[in-house]
């Protein structure tokens, strides 16, 4: 098949083609470290919390290098020679957590020396979901680096770039204006090595059915902010994989839901002299409300179904999505973790954040945090996929313990603390098809594990009280969490000479 791109559009992805040429040529230099020890340890008298097998009591974990061997009661688990034995007596042993919405490229607070903060939290596993390749890529590379000399990174999944149409939103973002230039696209992001795609909002309804397509072709995911001009429903039948912050659903569930998708698709069409970011969220404003105070309940029930029949799964965020409800950014104690963000960063969210404590809450945002609690409850009884995710940076997301506060609100919506957990473990790794490696404590997965002090189904903020944490077999204890946070305090606290 030949390729044709018509001049104007080749003009929109040149800067791509250029970056991923770049990343071509520098693929080859890529080098991971093989690890040649297999410390044997054994976790003994441990309660093991996971939401395959439930609660299970007085049990031993064995791991050898970075595998999970043997579990089971402990009189029937006998000790390893040589095996270095904790004892973990009234403590919780939980699968390594997921952040499954992060941008760690978006901003300093997600460079490479504070993607340890993920692990001090017992986070293993991040999904980055837009980030241009010439940074990700790299990044990537350094933290399977770091992983397997100390267990100081998380496993990092990515979509690179979202693909856009004409108009930008992000710097970050790529334009697809025409089916050819999507294909074009999805090959070089899939050679280039992602995950999943992303599409987002302004991308054309005919260009986004071509990136489903191809994503059904070669057996790919692909998550979006529902393009506005089409219908969820009709996203989710295309083979959508994933939406968002629930993005456009609360659209989609109005009794007016055809008539405000045909104003949204009118807008579009006129707004080619305003910015992406300009015209989507003039879009958002005039019609968030109205969908709100128009929610269908039949309609519901059929979006709902759709999404759950077509296993279309839902990253509510609502960490960002509700803040004007819970305001975390009022509290001390959260406003405390910028100590492990570097200058000028922490001076500006600092600022930032005593100007959105002093004000009041809008009307729309208290609204749509009241919609999204609800949502996500339906979600869950509907048995639509709920996987935990942040936005992190932004919204003065800090790595690392945005994702403790998640799962706080997952819970406060309607979720039990066991279904909080599942959203946070084995839903993301079912995602990406990995539920044999990930998402469970048992003989073959992976020993990426966090012990707590508490038991999380008590009160799910004891994922908090984090005792030790083992990411790819290497085992931190609390004192050597406790050393890596006041190190990275020190070091951006202190001015270069």
């Amino acid at each position: 098949m030949i390729l044709t791109i018509n001049l104007p559009s080749l003009r929109s992805v040149l800067p791509f083609i250029a970056t991923v040429f770049m990343i071509y040529c520098l693929q080859g230099c890529a080098c991971s470290k093989v690890r040649d020890v297999e410390t044997v340890f054994m976790f003994e008298d441990v309660s093991i919390v996971d939401a395959v097998n439930g609660l299970r009591t007085g049990q031993s974990v064995v791991v050898k290098g970075n595998r999970i061997i043997q579990t089971g009661p402990v009189d029937e688990i006998r000790k390893p020679s040589g095996a270095n034995v904790v004892d973990c007596a009234g403590k919780y042993m939980i699968p390594g957590l997921w952040d499954a919405h992060v941008h760690i490229t978006n901003s300093e607070a997600g460079m490479p020396e504070r993607l340890s903060l993920f692990i001090v939290n017992g986070i293993t596993y991040i999904r980055d979901t837009a980030a241009e390749l010439d940074l990700i890529l790299p990044m990537r590379q350094k933290a399977i680096e770091a992983s397997m000399s100390e267990g100081m990174a998380p496993q990092i999944f990515m979509t690179g770039p979202h693909m856009d149409g004409l108009q930008l939103s992000w710097s970050s973002s790529v334009s697809a204006v025409s089916v050819e230039q999507a294909r074009f696209i999805a090959d070089c992001l899939i050679n280039a090595g992602v995950d999943e795609l992303k599409v987002y909002d302004l991308l054309a309804p005919e260009v986004a059915m071509e990136v489903f397509s191809i994503a059904r072709e070669k057996g790919y995911r692909v998550c979006a902010h529902v393009p506005l001009g089409m219908d969820v429903v009709e996203a989710s039948n295309a083979g959508l994989s994933s939406m968002e912050h629930m993005y456009n659903l609360e659209m989609a569930c109005s009794a007016d839901w055809d008539s405000l998708l045909r104003a949204r698709q009118q807008m579009i069409a006129a707004g080619t002299g305003k910015s992406g970011r300009e015209l989507r969220e003039g879009i958002y404003s005039s019609q968030r409300m109205h969908s709100f105070q128009t929610q269908d309940e039949e309609r519901l029930k059929t979006v709902l179904k759709t999404l759950a029949e077509n296993n279309t799964w839902q990253v509510p965020t609502l960490v960002i999505t509700c803040s004007d409800e819970h305001r975390i950014l009022a509290r001390e104690d959260y406003m405390e973790t910028f100590r492990y963000m570097p200058e000028p960063i922490r001076t500006q969210w600092k600022e930032r954040a005593a100007r959105r404590a002093e004000q009041s809450p809008p009307e729309e945002g208290l609204a749509y945090a009241s919609w999204a609690y609800d949502m996500v409850s339906r979600l869950a009884e509907a048995g639509v996929g709920i996987m935990a995710g942040t936005d992190m940076p932004l919204s003065l997301l800090v790595p690392g313990f945005s994702l403790h506060e998640e799962l706080v609100l997952l819970v406060n919506a309607g979720l039990t603390p066991m279904q909080a957990l599942e959203a946070a473990t084995l839903r993301p790794a079912q995602y990406y098809r990995l539920e044999d490696q990930q998402g469970a404590i048992s003989e073959g997965m992976a020993a990426d594990l966090v012990i707590l002090d508490a038991n999380p189904l008590e009160d799910i903020t004891n994922t908090q009280r984090i005792r030790a944490v083992m990411r790819d077999g290497h085992f931190h204890t609390r004192d050597n969490l406790d050393e890596i946070l006041a190190q990275l305090e020190k070091s951006v606290n202190t001015v270069p000479e």
